[in-house]
């Protein structure tokens, strides 16, 4: 991209046929994150203009990266211009929270054994099986730490105009010690702040009832630090554990999940440790 831009533009595109199930925030088979550059005040600019400005610029040219089907952009969304590649940053930070990055790079090399037609390049600018509601936890997290790293007046300016073009919520609370908070987000939750080794965790469904296997006892796991469980002989993160599981013993047919909200640590969701 070339320098000297005011703003980056972010978007999310993906295969034509399937902007309803984006729109519905269901998962969608795959969608690239991608930037441009942007020039000009984001002053009164609206989520079809940056769409608009991204089609313009840059998402006319994307069928020449090898994409084998018409696709429309969905969304986008506007950063502080940076020389580093805003997407991804975003895009990482996605995947990072939701699923490991290298399921993307591994569905991609599976797709190219299985036919060698199917030329969408494998790598980093594709996710798989996500929502529009991960997207835009991603982008809240990034505008999060835009204002928690602005200094300065004209830079606090900045980062509120940028969230609300991203329709982002600014919520304004004031600490006990008179210090103004402009955006609260949980931070991420790191489960070794949380948990000891070999602790022990239960899984539920979405309605918080404890999940029984074939012989009809709870289906539990056991922690082995950084971030990974150990359940039936599997070892990963939550995530890939919970969904496994949910569908072998709960009949969830869902193709992604936030396991840390249903895995359960002395009666409560992992989620409600984040301090």
């Amino acid at each position: 991209m070339q320098e000297k831009f005011d703003y980056t533009i972010v978007y999310v595109f993906g295969p034509k046929r399937c902007e309803e199930t984006y729109l519905k925030d269901e998962p969608i088979e795959w969608v690239k994150i991608g930037q441009t550059g942007f020039r000009g005040s984001i002053e009164g600019i609206t989520r079809d203009d940056l769409k608009d400005e991204a089609m313009k610029l840059r998402v006319k040219n994307e069928p020449k990266t090898g994409i084998p089907e018409t696709s429309k952009i969905f969304d986008a969304f506007i950063f502080p211009y940076k020389p580093s590649k805003t997407d991804d940053s975003l895009r990482k930070r996605l995947c990072n929270e939701l699923f490991d990055i290298e399921n993307s790079k591994n569905i991609n090399q599976q797709l190219r054994k299985e036919d060698e037609k199917y030329i969408i390049p494998a790598g980093d600018e594709f996710a798989y099986n996500v929502r529009r509601s991960h997207i835009k936890y991603a982008v809240q997290s990034f505008d999060h730490d835009l204002i928690i790293e602005a200094k300065g007046d004209e830079e606090i300016t900045q980062a509120i105009q940028i969230c609300r073009c991203n329709n982002i919520d600014i919520t304004q609370e004031t600490e006990e010690d008179g210090k103004e908070v402009l955006a609260n987000r949980k931070p991420n939750l790191n489960l070794d702040d949380i948990l000891v080794e070999n602790a022990e965790v239960e899984l539920r469904d979405s309605h918080g009832e404890v999940v029984k296997d074939e012989n009809g006892n709870p289906v539990k796991a056991v922690y082995r630090g950084r971030n990974k469980f150990e359940c039936k002989g599997v070892i990963s993160h939550s995530s890939p554990l919970a969904l496994k599981f949910l569908t072998d013993y709960a009949g969830m047919k869902r193709t992604s999940i936030n396991g840390n909200e249903h895995w359960y640590y002395e009666g409560r969701k992992l989620t409600s440790y984040r301090m």
